[in-house]
Parts: C-alpha cells; sequence; structure tokens
C-alpha cells in the first residue's frame, strides 16, 4: 500500500500538467495576464502557449511536492535529482520559448532512474527492489536480481518511446501520450507483471 500511495503522489505533477495543458484556452486571459505579471513570461490565449503555462505549473507543483517530502523527511536522492532535471528543462523551455526541452525531460528522468538502478546492481551492498519489498517478499538472489533488471529496462524503454513520440507525434499527441501510456498503463501494467512474477516465485 505504501508503494502505490508513494506512486500516487509522484504522479501529481504529471496530472497537473496533463490539465493545465488540455484545458489552457479555457483559462481567462486576466489570470493569465496575472502569471505573466508574477513570473515575468508573457503567455496569451492561444492553444500553442498551452505547453508553457502547463511546464510552470510543473516546476511549481513539483518544487511544492519537494518542499513537503523535504519537511517530513521523506525526500531522497531521486527526488533532488529529479527537481534539478525539471527545474533545467522548464526554465529552458520558457526561456528560449522551445517546448523540446520540457518533452525530453521524461527521458532524461527515465534514463537517469535507469543508470541509477545500474550503479547500485554494480556498487550497492544490497539490491534497490530487495531493500524496498524484502520485508514483504521472499525471493532468492537471482530472482531478486532480475526483477531489478527488469526495472532498468522498462526505464530504458520507456525513455526512448517518449524521445520517439515527441519528435515523430503533434505536441497534443506526446501530453496525451506523457499522461495515459507512460503515466498510468504502461507503470500499471509493469507492476501487474511484477507482481506475478513475485507471486509464481516467492518462496513459501
Amino acid at each position: 500500500m505504501g508503494f502505490i500511495l508513494k506512486a500516487f503522489i509522484d504522479f501529481i505533477p504529471v496530472f497537473f500538467f496533463f490539465l493545465s495543458y488540455i484545458f489552457y484556452t479555457d483559462i481567462p486571459i486576466s489570470y493569465i495576464n496575472d502569471v505573466n505579471n508574477i513570473f515575468g513570461i508573457s503567455l496569451n490565449s492561444n492553444k500553442s502557449n498551452g505547453i508553457y503555462f502547463a511546464t510552470l505549473v510543473l516546476m511549481i507543483t513539483y518544487s511544492v511536492q519537494f518542499l513537503a517530502l523535504f519537511i517530513t523527511s521523506n525526500v531522497k536522492k531521486i527526488h533532488y535529482i529529479t527537481l534539478f532535471i525539471i527545474l533545467i528543462a522548464g526554465f529552458s523551455t520558457l526561456y528560449f520559448k522551445n517546448p523540446y526541452f520540457i518533452k525530453i525531460k521524461p527521458s532524461i528522468v527515465y534514463w537517469g532512474f535507469a543508470i541509477f538502478f545500474i550503479l547500485n546492481n554494480i556498487f550497492g551492498k544490497e539490491n534497490i527492489i530487495k531493500k524496498l519489498l524484502q520485508e514483504q517478499i521472499i525471493l532468492d538472489d537471482k530472482k531478486w536480481s532480475l526483477l531489478s533488471n527488469s526495472w532498468i529496462v522498462f526505464f530504458i524503454l520507456c525513455g526512448f518511446l517518449n524521445l520517439y513520440v515527441a519528435n515523430f507525434y503533434s505536441e497534443v499527441k506526446w501530453v496525451e501520450f506523457k499522461f495515459y501510456i507512460l503515466g498510468i498503463i504502461l507503470p500499471v501494467v509493469f507492476i501487474i507483471l511484477n507482481g506475478v512474477y513475485i507471486g509464481f516465485n516467492t518462496k513459501k
């Protein structure tokens, strides 16, 4: 249950990014002007500006989430890395008025996760997946290793999928893909497959 709650909390900034982009044209121009005045940017009511507004919302919501985790002593190293990537990609997107920076952000994050897992496998004293789940699940080291490697493959694949859609599909299709496919469908399917694997291999 704790893992599911954590995944839900981590998904909140992505959810607000999606809503901000989809409903951007419904926001009164007076509110957009207020945002321009507060943050020193120049957005208008055109749909093409939605990606910039959504980027700003993502930066704010993740920063607030990070602060909450920091205050409650729940912040991890990966949160620092993710915050850094989001802020760099976000500021670059807004400064250069080029959405490609925020589009490649998920790929960088996914590949960052993959590298983190790889380095842990090489230099870590304990398998990171085992460390998280060993109190509830009993597997031998070979199966823990296979489970960890499956996450590495998953992160690498998601990074390439995001990059492919970002380059060859429209902005709207990319936002929908990022939210529905990368944000919900693929993680849920992958976690279910992990659960099935664990169920068949757990020591009695």
